[in-house]
């Protein structure tokens, strides 16, 4: 190899290396995922008041602050139990604010196969995920692409994240945040749909699979979670966030729910931590108009399950395990 033959293939390789540093910084800087998360991270420290109630989940988590007083949202989407896990093990370390109580969420669709498997937004979770714990868990060494594009060329794979964020800078514009609550700016009515049940059937098969609905490395980190919660003196409250009517039908062509709800009640009965389990998620059967797709809460359903829930929080609990 020539002397200006091994020049010109170094200063191709630094100008490669340049180029990943430049189009991995701007991606971590402006997709809107990591723009949120982030700034709720930064909340978070920030965060001085009485931490009464830790909120974590995934887009299901609709719980207001500025209703529920003395907490602290940090759920983010398409958040699974491995993540939280992770996330809360590494802000007590850090932080050393350690909640009262934790409210976490146990709806059906939190145990199946198919969150089990979604790790998106690596440049944001790299940060807090064990990868190299979790691909010998889940015995997928692809977790540990994961960790190296989420270290080093984060917008990787990423497209339809930057056209996702151009359309969030579009539609929504200033963020704004209340102790990690991102108020809902979707406002639509699902009362409005003109065929209900199509839509639900196609958000329930994006969630559940007929053959792996209860996915054992969901079920270890959920228990790991209650067991961190139990290790430091953390009260855990379950909830099941409220979903339609015809999502929760079509759900159950899929999914069985009663073979479900048995196995998480075999798995919290062994917490003593576990002081609540709040079932919520036909409360709003006859309420189409208070979401804006079959599973998801707009402004006037979070509105009201946060002061449900804040109502259910002040009511002295019964002797005994309190479920449902």
């Amino acid at each position: 190899m020539s002397r200006r033959f091994a020049i010109r293939l170094f200063l191709f390789a630094a100008s490669l290396l340049v180029v990943n540093f430049i189009l991995d910084q701007t991606y971590r800087h402006l997709a809107f995922f990591n723009i949120l998360n982030n700034s709720v991270d930064k909340q978070f420290l920030e965060y001085e008041d009485t931490l009464k109630y830790l909120v974590m989940g995934n887009s299901h988590d609709c719980i207001d602050t500025r209703i529920l007083e003395h907490s602290f949202n940090y759920g983010s989407p398409s958040e699974n139990y491995a993540q939280t896990y992770y996330k809360l093990r590494r802000v007590m370390q850090t932080t050393h604010k350690i909640p009262e109580n934790l409210i976490l969420f146990i709806d059906m669709s939190c145990f199946g196969k198919k969150i089990s498997n979604r790790f998106d937004y690596s440049s944001y979770w790299v940060k807090y995920v064990d990868y190299g714990e979790l691909a010998r868990i889940k015995h997928d060494n692809n977790l540990l692409v994961n960790w190296f594009g989420g270290r080093f060329c984060s917008y990787a794979g990423n497209y339809k994240e930057i056209q996702l964020t151009l359309l969030y800078l579009i539609k929504i514009g200033h963020m704004e945040l209340y102790r990690g609550y991102h108020p809902h700016r979707d406002f639509r009515n699902f009362a409005l749909n003109e065929d209900k049940t199509k839509e639900a059937r196609r958000k329930a098969e994006l969630y559940f699979s007929k053959d792996d609905y209860f996915d054992p490395d969901m079920v270890l980190y959920f228990e790991r979670l209650l067991q961190l919660c139990l290790d430091n003196h953390i009260r855990v409250i379950l909830v099941r966030i409220p979903v339609t009517k015809e999502f929760w039908d079509e759900a159950l062509k899929i999914v069985p729910a009663d073979t479900i709800y048995q196995r998480v009640d075999s798995i919290i009965r062994r917490y003593p931590n576990v002081t609540r389990v709040l079932d919520y998620h036909d409360l709003y059967f006859g309420h189409p108009d208070y979401f804006f797709d079959p599973d998801h809460l707009n402004p006037k359903g979070s509105d009201s399950i946060t002061t449900v829930l804040k109502r259910d929080l002040n009511t002295p609990m019964f002797h005994g395990p309190e479920l449902y």
